[in-house]
């Protein structure tokens, strides 16, 4: 009988003359107290730095413009993406709102190694001898392809060059999922690219501890 983690959540809500702010936080319990307690930590630390980062820069705003409040907003949820025996991928979406048109939003990925409690990158998945990069590139530049075939205008929207050493991601089925943040290689108006990688299609190229982590 396999054990898998739950996911319960603390909600913190702050609201002054600066900001104006939702946080929740999610506490994984997954049987072992020691990896929990680590991880745990360092989301709820890295949600907290989001907080009085945005605080400061309300903050600053009141007082470069002489302002008795202001409007913004910065908020923080999570969703539960895959959760095995041995790992569980959780990406943390921020939303921030300081004027203007619209928002900023940036989602943060944690693929969790329950076994250890690290936060695994994406290089980290695969052979050493692997050429992960040129793999995924790949299968990005086909499916954009694709997307133009069916819409010529998303063909000209995407300014894809290969992922990044510390590209984001996130396990979801049976996809490892590659993602960009808003602008990095689209319009705001495109949201956050994602691109889903059947792992089906790689698993020769992963390394054998990882595998019954990402199917």
């Amino acid at each position: 009988m396999f054990f898998l983690a739950s996911v319960n959540k603390e909600v913190l809500k702050k609201q002054n003359k600066y900001l104006k702010s939702t946080l929740e936080i999610p506490i994984i319990n997954s049987g072992n107290s020691q990896i929990d307690d680590k991880v745990n930590q360092k989301i709820k630390e890295d949600i907290l730095k989001f907080y009085e980062d945005s605080l400061k820069e309300a903050q600053s705003f009141l007082e470069d413009f002489e302002l008795d409040e202001s409007n913004f907003v910065a908020d923080a949820s999570f969703e539960v993406k895959k959760n095995t025996p041995n790992a569980i991928s959780i990406l943390v979406k921020y939303y921030k709102y300081s004027g203007g048109a619209h928002g900023y939003y940036e989602y943060v990925p944690y693929n969790i190694d329950l076994r250890s409690g690290n936060n695994l990158s994406l290089k980290e998945l695969f052979k050493t001898e692997v050429d992960y990069k040129i793999i995924i590139d790949k299968e990005i530049e086909k499916q954009i392809k694709e997307l133009g075939k069916k819409d010529k205008d998303l063909d000209k929207i995407y300014d894809f060059y290969g992922i990044k050493e510390n590209q984001k991601f996130y396990l979801e089925d049976d996809n490892i999922v590659i993602y960009f943040d808003l602008y990095d290689i689209a319009p705001y108006a495109a949201g956050i690219p994602e691109f889903p990688i059947i792992i089906e299609n790689i698993k020769k190229q992963i390394k054998e501890d990882y595998l019954d982590m990402v199917i």
